[in-house]
């Protein structure tokens, strides 16, 4: 059996708390030490896990242990020093999404961690729900035939935590990763907004992946309802997947409704009224918390030196990307294109 990993946690608030919970029921990971800048935070969150070692002091805690690893879970605008601070202490990093807060950061962190051969590993958590993994295994099988469409929600109530950024960044980076990695890069958006002091606490977004493919994605701090969905639409029928309720739906189109010329759709299919519902097929889906499938993944490719899920923290920076875009589309009150 290899060595136990030394873990270090940065930020003991909501995300660190179940960083530490998850990792404590870990095998051959040893959580040496927890640091936040709040004390009171500190010393609660230190006493409910039996932490050995706390610091207020981020610097400290990688000065003072051998670490093989840090999490960091901070306010968005303290990711870019703590993560340059524990690469240059030849620490592997896994940063929370977003990357950073602004581009220019991101590109910082990236180049940092590939001049001191570091992984630089982003948490974009959805991309280990189980839902997801099914449907990237169904949509590399071709079941969906072509997708022309994908529609999104993330929706709930206003999370008091943060303070620093608004919907967009908050939730849309979600959705943004999700989209690229099962179909595509978004190319172009065209977005509408809700402000509360210049802070973005609403936006419905409408966006071109490639030349054939529609999609539209809802991000809301105002719902009072916690909502998590994804509809995939393709020539064959749709998948509806429910991040949150880890389920999994497939609208299958009747043997009429299924197109053979691909994204001829709208003259061959639509406009003939062929499009039936067909067998609904409900697939089951081993429930499992995408937080320790991550961690879990995460100290593989630390201990095995492995290329991550999220191999390349480029694609975080896109995101990211896409997201200011979005914000930008809103304010400017019209289309804007994705270099």
């Amino acid at each position: 059996m290899s060595r136990a990993l030394n873990v270090g946690v940065i930020g003991a608030g909501v995300m660190g708390y179940n960083h530490i919970r998850v990792l404590l029921g870990m095998e051959n990971v040893k959580l040496v030490a927890i640091s936040d800048s709040n004390k009171e935070t500190l010393d609660k969150v230190s006493n409910t896990f039996s932490v050995p070692n706390k610091y207020i002091s981020y610097k400290d805690m990688i000065s003072k242990h051998n670490l093989d690893v840090v999490l960091i879970a901070v306010p968005t605008a303290k990711h870019k020093q703590i993560t340059l601070d524990c690469i240059k202490k030849g620490i592997d990093v896994f940063v929370e999404k977003p990357i950073s807060a602004t581009v220019a950061e991101a590109k910082e962190m990236i180049d940092a961690a590939d001049k001191h051969k570091k992984l630089l590993v982003v948490g974009h958590i959805e991309r280990f729900n189980p839902v997801v993994t099914q449907i990237k295994k169904f949509i590399d099988e071709g079941m969906l035939g072509d997708i022309y469409l994908v529609n999104t929600v993330r929706a709930g109530p206003y999370p008091k935590r943060i303070k620093d950024v608004g919907v967009l960044i908050d939730l849309a980076i979600h959705d943004i990763d999700i989209i690229s990695y099962l179909i595509g890069e978004i190319k172009q958006v065209y977005s509408q907004l809700i402000l509360s002091e210049k802070v973005s606490i609403y936006c419905k977004s409408l966006f071109k992946i490639g030349a054939d493919i529609n999609g539209s994605s809802e991000f809301s701090w105002v719902s009072p309802k916690r909502v998590r969905t994804i509809n995939i639409y393709g020539t064959k029928g749709v998948l509806e997947g429910n991040y949150q309720e880890q389920t999994l739906k497939f609208y299958e189109n009747s043997e009429s409704g299924q197109m053979t010329n691909g994204l001829d759709y709208y003259k061959s299919v639509f406009l003939s009224g062929n499009i039936s519902s067909g067998k609904i097929i409900e697939y089951p889906i081993k429930k499992e918390e995408p937080l320790k499938l991550e961690l879990e993944h995460l100290m593989e490719c630390v201990r095995k030196n492995k290329k991550p899920l999220m191999d390349n923290p480029w694609e975080a920076l896109r995101a990211l990307e896409i997201a200011l875009l979005m914000l930008e589309s809103g304010i400017q009150r019209k289309p804007v294109s994705v270099e």
